[in-house]
């Protein structure tokens, strides 16, 4: 039993030993890093240096930029570890691409230090594209600026500008038409991304690919959906202006001007369109049954219509052949509320209709969110007359009793709210089954 006392009492020693050592060193070396002075190259690199080092190189210019290269990262560590001061590496990396034009890692992580890093945007979009119009086989530089324009500058526009130019590149993977495609529908030119996701659905289909029709099916009704809502919301804009008040039904808003003899696509024409060619061309279906729920029927007059005469839908035709003429089927003139691309209808959920942190995308809905958006709507109240029903012991005598102000949170469908002290009990007048 001693012997056991006396074997813990030594490792509890020897342990408090090795702590307090390891802590004293780890402190020590902490000191000595706070003390560390700024970091300052050994030599520094102005502007156009390549142009002097190409001659002192003596056609070495390889093996200069690999000096260099190195130089850099410990460059990149030292400056990491001290001041952060990224500027002065820019001339580092320019010069580096100067003796070595293919060094694509020296673009991309050049980009890198002195973009993400250092904050200088600019700077470093500028040395992706000296490399974009040297590698131009390779897609990687462009695809990098598209990033660096859409999230971290929030350029959309210069964002699709890189995107085009990555997509076209030789060596592009499939999947990069797919993210400029969202790009260009989050920049609002819906046209284009529409037309892109219809390529990639077409491919999905000529390849036996399920997932990827699926995806790209997902990308074109969010692509119409968006495109619809810019109309709404524009047409939201007018009526409020015109009148002076808010709209209270979708319908309100038919008569805008913005929502006459507009051009938009329609989900029901893409899937017609489909359809049709599957057909004309002995395919068993142009859309797969399982990716047909939640989709909007096409109507009768739209499936019999006949394909026009130079259609190239013909037994053995590829899907992706058709691109341009389901594109063009797909599109529709029309007047009043569109089409929603998910087989429900458009509405506006009341409850942002003057509410002053509310989004005019939150005031344009689908039947099928404002549904669910009632839905939790009701349980979060119900959960909080719940709770305060459990601290008083019995249900509380007003809504007031629950929020400690007045309940003025607009019911979504224009309904009432009905609340019963006797109960407790909480629900809508417009869905009482809920």
């Amino acid at each position: 039993m001693r012997r056991s006392i006396l074997q813990t009492i030594v490792l509890f020693v020897l342990f408090v030993s090795f702590f307090a050592t390891a802590v004293v060193i780890q402190h020590k070396n902490l000191e000595k890093v706070k003390l560390n002075p700024p970091f300052v190259e050994t030599w520094m690199l102005s502007g156009r240096s390549g142009e002097l080092l190409k001659v002192l190189a003596l056609r070495y210019d390889l093996v200069a930029a690999d000096f260099l290269w190195l130089r850099a990262i410990q460059s990149f560590g030292g400056r990491g570890m001290t001041n952060r001061d990224w500027k002065p590496v820019y001339n580092m990396f320019d010069t580096i691409t100067e003796l070595d034009p293919y060094f694509e890692t020296a673009y991309t992580f050049g980009n890198m230090v002195i973009g993400d890093e250092g904050g200088r945007q600019r700077e470093g979009l500028g040395l992706l594209n000296k490399g974009m119009f040297r590698l131009v086989r390779q897609y990687r530089i462009p695809f990098e600026g598209m990033y660096v324009a859409h999230w971290q500058m929030g350029d959309t526009n210069l964002a699709r500008w890189y995107g085009r130019v990555a997509m076209k590149r030789q060596d592009a993977p499939n999947w990069v038409p797919r993210v400029v495609a969202y790009i260009e529908v989050k920049s609002g030119a819906y046209y284009i991304g529409f037309d892109r996701f219809v390529a990639n659905y077409l491919q999905g289909l000529d390849a036996n690919d399920l997932p990827m029709q699926q995806i790209a099916l997902g990308k074109i009704q969010e692509a119409i959906d968006r495109w619809n809502e810019d109309y709404l919301i524009r047409a939201f804009d007018e009526y409020t202006s015109k009148t002076g008040s808010l709209p209270r039904q979708i319908e309100d808003l038919t008569s805008m001007p913005v929502l006459q003899e507009y051009e938009v696509a329609r989900m029901s024409k893409f899937v017609a369109a489909l359809e049709k060619r599957a057909r004309a061309m002995n395919r068993e279906y142009g859309i797969h049954p399982d990716l047909r729920k939640g989709l909007p029927e096409p109507s009768a007059e739209d499936l019999k219509m006949p394909l026009p005469a130079d259609s190239l839908a013909k037994p053995g035709a590829k899907w992706e052949d058709l691109r341009n003429e389901i594109f063009r089927e797909s599109l529709v003139k029309q007047s009043g509320i569109p089409e929603d691309p998910y087989g429900t209808r458009y509405v506006i959920n009341q409850t942002f209709l003057g509410y002053p942190f509310g989004k005019k995308e939150d005031i344009i809905a689908r039947e099928s969110e404002r549904n669910e958006f009632l839905k939790n709507l009701l349980a979060g109240i119900r959960t909080s007359i719940q709770e305060r029903t459990q601290m008083l012991g019995k249900p509380p005598e007003s809504l007031r009793e629950v929020f400690y102000t007045d309940f003025n949170t607009t019911e979504p469908y224009g309904g009432a709210w009905q609340y019963d002290p006797r109960s407790g009990n909480f629900r809508s007048t417009s869905h009482p089954d809920l």
